[in-house]
């Protein structure tokens, strides 16, 4: 698990690391006062922390290390964690797949929302997210969208249309031959190893994303998203999508 993920999956471990300095040493007794945790829960997490090499024990006392202390810097641009919103979210999904220069930057928005669908309702609103675009249109889906080209006729070629599919798409001969019919229309379509894919969704235009990630037991989650049009939101989207699309392999 990456380090990040890992550490701002736990509130614990940021109220831990929140109460440290990096050259003030704490006892356990100390930092179990400063956060309201328990002895047993702060003791534990200090020894998941030492083990990571964030914090150090300077004879009976805790501190951050240079490393610990660049990370808490990073995090604590995050809203309070006791008002943050995605704490739920974070707990329910595997956000610790996402690139460490990316999420450093999850969740600082303040204006996006959560919103739930069934999966064969989020595809069946393919036609219409496209047909909603003036500029682009780009989506992350393991599985290939199969929809009537003629439908979405208005925008090909007239907008860039980008998908980036799971490589394993390969193995469907329907899918093969719906890939090559978008590739023929000049639809741009890259293939990835679907372990590197950790992020489903849409991005519409400049304005407007809705993302989804892996549940906890590392199935794409299609029916709990996050959805938005802030600025620094759809920012953070499009660096996802860059990512992926780095990582693939152009369908020809």
């Amino acid at each position: 698990m990456k380090l990040y993920g890992y550490l701002v999956s736990s509130k614990n471990r940021i109220k831990i690391m929140k109460a440290l300095s990096i050259d003030r040493p704490l006892k356990s007794k100390e930092i179990s006062k400063n956060t309201g945790l328990s002895w047993q829960t702060a003791s534990a997490e200090l020894n998941n922390l030492l083990k990571l090499k964030v914090v150090e024990k300077i004879g009976t006392g805790y501190i951050l290390t240079e490393k610990g202390f660049f990370l808490i810097t990073r995090i604590s641009s995050l809203p309070s964690f006791d008002k943050w919103i995605f704490e739920r979210f974070v707990q329910d999904h595997q956000i610790h797949r996402i690139p460490p220069m990316i999420l450093k930057d999850f969740g600082i928005w303040e204006n996006v929302e959560f919103k739930t669908m069934h999966a064969t309702d989020f595809l069946a609103k393919e036609k219409e997210a496209i047909l909603s675009c003036d500029l682009q249109y780009r989506a992350i889906n393991p599985n290939v969208t199969k929809i009537d080209l003629s439908l979405i006729e208005e925008k090909i070629g007239k907008i860039p249309i980008k998908f980036i599919y799971s490589n394993k798409s390969l193995e469907d001969e329907e899918s093969c031959e719906y890939m090559r019919e978008q590739a023929n229309k000049g639809i741009e379509i890259r293939l990835i190893d679907q372990e590197q894919m950790y992020m489903i969704g849409r991005l519409l235009d400049l304005n407007d994303a809705n993302i989804s990630f892996r549940d906890k037991d590392g199935n794409f989650d299609f029916s709990n998203y996050i959805v938005g049009n802030e600025e620094e939101f759809i920012f953070w989207c499009r660096r996802n999508f860059h990512h992926l699309w780095e990582l693939g392999t152009p369908y020809v």
